[in-house]
């Protein structure tokens, strides 16, 4: 048996192994399987190619393609191409992340702003555009409305060198670079059964009808008056419309009824200011309606109550002054009503009469939402407002009478006594939204425009900027007077009035600043520059107008209520105090030199830069960027006090 089984071996090893057939050079080169079809390969035939196998070709101990056939010579010369292309974007990929990051935003923020440099005729400035991610076309370039708009840039402003930390002087953004010092999570509100507030949803709904729906009218209120009912019938569901009317109570819950606009005097001594009167928001209920709609957000998809829902929560979330949050509500919303547009497969995207003109405010309201917050965060958009959307503006659609209306009267769903809203009341409603919608659009295009070569091109065309501010002035003090012309009295909406008076010097601060910035660094400037005293002097007018619009600013920033729009305002407050801290170390190196332009600075500027303190720290607990912001601004204040010799008074904050 032994025997047998070592014979078997041996006949096994002497069995011949026949050899797989061997490819043809052609596709050996290509690394692909050949059909060994003789004489010609199918490849080769359709290509046109010469085919050669290694037991047939009459090179056979030569490797690659024979130089002389023109044939051969074109795939390599292809070859070659497609391996350059191939080096070119791995080296180009290699450094364009690391320029992305480093110049796209921070060498860009970083740059240096000396008004001296690269300010002679014939000179270019340097580009500050890299072939990076970020290049996305300069249209709606997030980095330059935020130079424009926020206070971060004006930090490297060489007239603050010496009140400023080299630190200091590379803060991009002071939320983003807070991130690492923000909690890890949101802390969860405390765990109420939903159910037993589900009896104050329909007034809820109501206080949002009349308080939060006409400054923003997202929703479609008669969508939300039934849905607010089935809510209370049948309870509580996982869909967009249980969604819809839960955050409809979160926002009611943290807004106040009570409004009490600023006294036109002020007082002269600004540290005894009162704040606002307490308010009657319930900001743990608000939580506990919110955490009941952010569990159904998983729920959601592309209809338009769904859409409404992400712009809802990105409302509440710019209430709760969490900037982020609501940023990533919006391009949700964003995102998702691009998907509907372009799923309607329609020519020109049209307001739906079926949804009272709702998809037209939706993509409006996305849009308005967008851009409020690219004036404070270097974010890209999500790109609907290049979808082609064709209608300029959402009209107003007198809506029939509110369900509301004809509830029985033995429930109780009033709000509070004094509430009325009628046809005319929503329509100033609807006028504010509108305003506020042009007055936005309007001064980013202004500020965008006046940015784009930033501080360097502004000192190659002085005259061609003061055109630009005098031009942008009034265009939107035009703007103003006609959003207010409906509004007679202080008593007639005093919160429609406050929030387009806000505006209105907020829009005038942005378009005075580069005329301000080109005052403060008149020294620095050449000598051949300043020697034109008519430009000057309608710079330094400016210049003037813009400390006192912000000596005007300060104090409104401090009288706020909880709105939608506040961490906007208390951010914009830092930056009018660095205009006056700015104007007061111009005017320390101005006073030594009479023969020089001079800037009229308040009495009271001490007291007006401790207020903007005041109302950073205000806010600061409830997010971290604006306590880092309160602390640096304490910072310059102490600096330029010192230099002035003037007492800080920090005691009296």
């Amino acid at each position: 048996m032994n025997m047998e089984f070592g014979n078997q071996r041996t006949a096994r090893k002497r069995e011949i192994r026949t050899r797989a057939p061997t490819a043809c050079q052609t596709c050996r080169l290509r690394k692909t399987r050949c059909d060994n079809t003789r004489p010609t390969c199918s490849y080769c035939a359709v290509q046109g190619m010469e085919c050669n196998y290694p037991e047939t070709s009459p090179h056979q101990n030569q490797v690659g393609f024979d130089s002389g056939n023109p044939s051969n010579n074109e795939v390599l010369q292809r070859l070659n191409h497609i391996a350059g292309l191939l080096e070119n974007i791995k080296s180009e990929g290699s450094t364009s992340s690391t320029r992305s990051l480093k110049e796209g935003f921070f060498e860009l923020a970083m740059q240096n702003t000396s008004p001296i440099a690269d300010s002679l005729p014939g000179s270019n400035p340097s580009s500050t555009s890299t072939a990076s991610i970020d290049d996305r076309g300069a249209d709606n370039d997030p980095r330059v409305l935020y130079m424009a708009s926020s206070g971060e840039n004006m930090l490297r402003w060489p007239i603050f060198n010496k009140v400023i930390t080299e630190a200091e002087k590379h803060i991009r953004s002071f939320l983003l670079d807070s991130l690492d010092n923000q909690p890890r999570s949101m802390q969860a509100p405390r765990q109420v059964g939903i159910g037993s507030f589900v009896d104050e949803i329909p007034r809820l709904c109501r206080k949002y009808f009349l308080l939060c729906h006409r400054r923003n009218p997202i929703v479609d209120l008669d969508s939300l008056d039934r849905y607010a009912k089935e809510v209370t019938v049948q309870g509580l569901g996982w869909d967009g419309p249980s969604c819809q009317v839960l955050l409809a109570c979160a926002l009611a819950s943290c807004t106040s009824s009570k409004f009490v606009p600023l006294a036109d005097d002020m007082p002269a001594n600004l540290d005894a200011l009162q704040a606002p009167p307490m308010s009657d928001a319930n900001l743990d209920l608000a939580e506990t309606y919110f955490h009941a709609a952010k569990q159904r957000f998983g729920f959601l998809h592309t209809s338009p109550t769904d859409i409404q829902c992400f712009l809802l929560a990105g409302s509440y979330h710019r209430h709760a002054i969490r900037p982020l949050q609501a940023w990533f509500c919006y391009q949700q919303a964003s995102c998702r009503l691009e998907v509907r547009l372009r799923s309607l497969c329609r020519e020109q995207w049209t307001a739906d009469d079926n949804y009272h003109n709702l998809e037209s405010r939706l993509y409006w309201s996305c849009i308005q939402a967008e851009h409020e917050m690219q004036s404070e965060l270097p974010l890209w958009s999500s790109g609907l407002e290049s979808l082609g959307y064709s209608d300029p503006f959402p009209k107003f659609s007198r809506r029939s009478s509110s369900s509301y209306d004809e509830m029985d009267e033995d429930q109780d769903f009033a709000v509070k006594p004094g509430f009325e809203l009628d046809g005319t009341e929503e329509e100033k409603g609807w006028k504010f939204y509108i305003g506020s919608i042009c007055n936005r659009r309007t001064t980013n295009d202004i500020v965008s425009d006046m940015w784009c070569q930033g501080e360097k091109g502004w000192t190659k065309d002085i005259p061609g900027l003061l055109r630009k501010t005098m031009d942008a002035e009034r265009v939107v003090t035009s703007w103003y007077q006609i959003s207010v012309s409906g509004i007679q009295s202080q008593k007639d909406n005093p919160d429609l009035r406050f929030f387009f008076r806000g505006r209105y010097h907020m829009a005038l601060e942005r378009i005075y600043r580069p005329a301000f910035y080109l005052a403060m660094h008149f020294q620095g400037m050449p000598a051949f520059i300043r020697k034109n005293n008519a430009m000057w002097a309608e710079v330094f007018h400016l210049a003037q107008k813009a400390i006192d619009n912000c000596v005007t600013l300060i104090p409104s920033y401090w009288y706020q209520f909880r709105h939608e729009w506040i961490w906007n305002v208390v951010r914009a407050s830092f930056a009018c105090a660095v205009h006056i801290l700015g104007a007061v170390l111009y005017q320390l190196e101005a006073s030594r030199d009479p023969s020089t332009w001079q800037v009229r600075l308040p009495s009271n500027w001490t007291a007006l830069v401790r207020l903007s303190i005041r109302t950073l720290k205000h806010w600061s607990s409830e997010s971290t960027d604006l306590e880092v912001m309160a602390s640096t601004l304490e910072r310059m204040y102490q600096g330029t006090c010192r230099l002035a010799n003037v007492r800080p008074d920090l005691h009296l904050l």
